[in-house]
Parts: structure tokens; C-alpha cells; sequence
């Protein structure tokens, strides 16, 4: 109930304001209790849902290339012959299709550095002062990515790049960068698709980035 402060004493009127800013202070503290709560309670059920997705998916990334690679050897066993390694396999029938792939991970050793150098020693003296957008976009080959290593995956388009436009002491030093390159373990990928009624196929995604 409210109560009328024109009718309070000097006295009873203090203590109705302190009594209102303790009430005020206990509202607001409830309120961030409350909502450090929600906060605690989301993050703790959401991550704790990415973990069991997360384990769900890498468990069936595993039963999926497992039994793709069975189903794949049983198409040879069956006709008496011997499957050959391969590096991506596709089993489909009806609608459904899956693929299955093993893709080398690569990476330059320490002596990339000096070729990188001379590299882009080349470019600089070719292009910087006459065509400053041809140097930009070749020694957007040679930077490094967000893990502060240089891309081995743009080295071919480098080299392309360079054969067209004829520049042999450029495909030179892009060659002794290519031999630099090691491979450092392998990485195994699954993907599933559905045949759509026009006869493609559609992937079932499941990356966050392409929902």
C-alpha cells in the first residue's frame, strides 16, 4: 500500500525513504541474481548440448567411414577381386549417396621462408611501381593464415598464375616453395547427399555456417 508522504512527520518521513531505497536496492539485487541465473543456466545447457552434438557427430563421422570403407571393399570381395586405396570413395543407391575422403595435410618447412623472400623480392621488383594491383593480388598467395602459417593450398594457383604470364625466374622459386612442402597427417571427411527430383544431389548439411 502506498503510503502518503505529505502526511508523514520529518522523522517518519526518513525513515519511509530509507525503507523505499532499501526495497529498491533488494528489487535491483534480486534482478541481477535472477538474470545471472538465466545467464548461468543457458550457457551451462547450451554447452553442454554442443558437447553431446559434438559427440554424437564425431561418433558418427567414425561409423560413417567405417562402414562406407566395408560397404566399398565388399563391392570387390564380392567379385573375387582386390580393392585398390583409394583417397575419396561414393556408395549411393536409390536417392541416398555417400562419399568418404582422405586428404593430406600439408605444410612448408622452415626453408619455405627463403624462397617466400625471394618470391616476393621477384614481385616487388616486377610490379610494385608499374602495377601495384598485380603485386597485391600475387602476394595474396604468400600471406600467412589465422594460425600464422603460410597456405600451402594457394601455391598451385600461384604457379598457374605465374606459367600463364610467363615468368620463368617467378616459376622457379614457386617450384623450390612446392618442394618444400611435407605432409603432416591426414584428415578424414564424410559427406551425405539426397538425389533431388531434377536428378542432382543435394548435401545434407551439417555445419553451422551453411544453415
Amino acid at each position: 500500500m502506498a503510503v502518503d508522504l505529505s502526511t508523514l512527520s520529518q522523522a517518519d518521513l526518513k525513515a519511509e525513504l530509507e525503507r523505499r531505497d532499501k526495497e529498491a536496492l533488494k528489487e535491483q539485487k534480486a534482478k541481477e541474481i535472477a538474470r545471472e541465473k538465466r545467464k548461468k543456466d543457458f550457457l551451462e545447457s547450451t554447452v553442454k548440448r554442443f558437447e553431446s552434438y559434438h559427440n554424437e557427430l564425431t561418433q558418427l563421422k567414425e561409423y560413417t567411414i567405417t562402414e562406407a570403407n566395408k560397404i566399398w571393399n565388399e563391392m570387390y570381395e564380392v567379385q573375387g577381386k582386390e580393392a585398390k586405396e583409394q583417397k575419396q570413395i561414393s556408395i549411393k543407391h536409390g536417392i541416398y549417396k555417400i562419399t568418404a575422403e582422405r586428404r593430406d595435410k600439408f605444410e612448408f618447412t622452415d626453408e619455405a621462408a627463403v624462397h617466400i623472400d625471394a618470391i616476393q623480392d621477384i614481385m616487388k621488383k616486377r610490379f610494385e611501381t608499374r602495377n601495384k594491383g598485380m603485386y597485391s593480388f600475387f602476394e595474396s598467395f604468400l600471406m600467412k593464415n589465422n594460425a600464422g602459417d603460410y597456405d600451402p593450398k594457394l601455391l598451385t594457383r600461384a604457379k598457374k598464375k605465374a606459367t600463364e604470364l610467363g615468368y620463368d625466374d617467378l616459376i622457379e622459386e614457386l617450384d623450390r616453395l612446392q618442394n618444400c612442402l611435407t605432409v603432416n597427417g591426414t584428415a578424414l571427411y564424410c559427406r551425405a547427399f539426397k538425389q533431388l527430383k531434377t536428378g542432382g544431389w543435394k548435401d545434407v548439411v551439417i555445419q553451422f555456417s551453411s544453415l
